[in-house]
């Protein structure tokens, strides 16, 4: 099982850290001296400091693009439902002038049937 540091220890690894992420040959021997620890065990502890601060930034990153995704995610759905809303009136409107259509055709139908009717009348009244 693996030895536990002593809170002073650890205080004064912490204290290194936040100088520098990087040991320089100095700055080991000076923690050797202050915390009884070997070269090996601080460039270990300096190292697994590191790459945690790296996975917590890389979690923490992760989250910040998961909240920017999550909100383009909601803005295109406010989107696509404002469209097919969109597509919906649009269709109503033309349906309606399709109608609309369809009417004024049987009355230009019409009309057009009134006209040649109105014409062979007068041709058969002898008025061309």
């Amino acid at each position: 099982m693996a030895k536990r540091f002593e809170k002073h220890q650890i205080d004064a690894l912490k204290l290194a850290f936040e100088g520098s992420e990087h040991l320089t040959k100095a700055k080991k021997i000076e923690l050797v001296r202050a915390t009884g620890m070997d070269m090996e065990q601080i460039a270990s502890w300096f190292n697994r400091k590191r790459a945690r601060k790296r996975a917590s930034k890389s979690v923490g990153d992760l989250e910040q693009t998961n909240a920017k995704l999550q909100q383009a995610l909601q803005e295109s759905q406010e989107k696509e439902a404002k469209l097919q809303s969109e597509l919906q009136e649009s269709r109503g409107r033309e349906a309606d002038l399709e109608a609309e259509n369809q009417h004024l055709k049987r009355h230009i139908t019409i009309i057009e049937g009134d006209f040649q009717f109105d014409s062979e009348l007068k041709f058969l009244k002898g008025n061309p």
